[in-house]
């Protein structure tokens, strides 16, 4: 890959803060940081919204798919694309930080940040550095460097310490012409200021190289990488089944499995041969139970949801007919009640009050008009 990247898919050196460059060997990702499984299955089934095992479309926010992912892959998301800086963190201190914005003083804009991390070193001091990591959907509008120095910019006004920016690339497109990670400005042939950030192109990676790796991160990521089309059907196959077989908590792998349910969506004979694969080759059974698990979950979501808009629409049903029976109601005790003073009127009574004939039930209200009826009709008869 262009932009500093070697063939093997590792960054080269770089010199984005003064942390001094090592490399650092791919091995089996360790849990050291903390993650509450609850959260992640909230966030999994509420906050994404996901599409089912089968590969529905539906509307789904790219940004904040890989946000919640990143977040809970951290380790692994350094590892993989940035080792150098990587293998000086310590990971079992890292803050995420919630609420940072980028003022945009030009055009009189603020927009938060996709992930700011707050990480200490290993170094036993208190020092600690910023990880900037923004997600990118499109192919980035010229003088992209520049927006990304800003936001560093911004960052280091605010903390006073090093920063590692990167970009993530999400977008499927195959990019005729690189992307510029550097900007140098200067003057009078002199450079005053040197930056640059890491840039990873998702499809500009082959798939293949990361299939020796360790790291889980990188078999969802590849869902997003560059691989044979035509194939996927056993390329969704083969990223089930090295996530399943990753020494993962079930939590995070949801996340995982989601993932590559997201951007690897099969429909016609992509699902049959997705579905013959799973179900007649040996090496894919623990994927085949996987689905039928989901499959046997989204029926039982789909009857809960069933019975709960059924309730909903009984309980709505409910509520329009007795407003109806209500409106009707007051209506025929209003008019009962006119006609009980119409007539208390025309027999010289002293008129009822309104408020009084209102607290009566129908069943008195029309009892007292018979009454005052039958009164009526008996002076109708002696004045005869």
């Amino acid at each position: 890959m262009a932009n500093g990247r070697t063939k093997g898919g590792q960054p080269q050196n770089r010199t984005l803060t003064r942390i001094t460059n090592r490399t650092v060997a791919d091995g089996v990702i360790t849990n050291d940081v903390v993650y509450n499984s609850d959260i992640f299955e909230k966030k999994t089934l509420k906050q994404l919204g996901l599409q089912a095992i089968v590969g529905c479309s539906m509307s789904i926010d790219h940004d904040q798919i890989f946000k919640v992912l990143i977040e809970a892959f951290f380790r692994e998301f350094m590892l993989l694309f940035c080792p150098a800086e990587a293998v000086l963190i310590d990971f079992t201190r890292v803050e995420f930080l919630r609420k940072e914005y980028f003022t945009d003083t030009q055009r009189g804009k603020r927009r938060s940040m996709d992930l700011v991390v707050k990480v200490w070193l290993k170094s036993g001091t208190e020092q600690f550095i910023l990880i900037h990591i923004e997600f990118e959907s499109t192919r980035p509008m010229k003088d992209f460097a520049r927006r990304i120095y800003r936001y560093s910019c911004q960052l280091f006004l605010r903390y006073d310490v090093e920063i590692v920016p990167i970009v993530v690339f999400t977008d499927d497109a195959v990019w005729r012409k690189p992307v510029d990670s550097r900007l140098e400005l200067g003057i009078a042939g002199k450079t005053i200021v040197r930056f640059e950030y890491y840039l990873v192109k998702l499809k500009s990676l082959n798939y293949k190289e990361f299939l020796s790796s360790q790291n889980p991160l990188a078999y969802a990521l590849m869902a997003k990488m560059d691989y044979n089309r035509k194939e996927q059907a056993r390329m969704k196959a083969d990223f089930l089944r090295l996530i399943l077989g990753s020494p993962v908590d079930p939590a995070r792998q949801s996340l995982l499995i989601e993932f590559v349910e997201t951007y690897v969506p099969l429909i016609g004979e992509d699902f049959n041969q997705f579905e013959q694969l799973i179900r007649t080759e040996n090496q894919y059974a623990e994927v085949e139970q996987m689905v039928t698990v989901y499959e046997q979950r989204g029926i039982e979501q789909g009857i809960e949801k069933g019975i709960e808009q059924g309730i909903k629409k009984g309980i709505e049903k409910g509520i329009k007919k007795g407003i109806k029976k209500g409106i009707e109601k007051g209506i025929e005790k209003g008019l009962l009640a006119g006609k009980v003073q119409m007539l208390e009127q025309i027999l010289g009574r002293a008129e009822s009050e309104l408020s009084i004939l209102e607290k009566l039930s129908l069943a008195e209200l029309q009892a007292r008009l018979d009454d005052l009826q039958l009164v009526l009709k008996k002076k109708k008869s002696s004045d005869l």
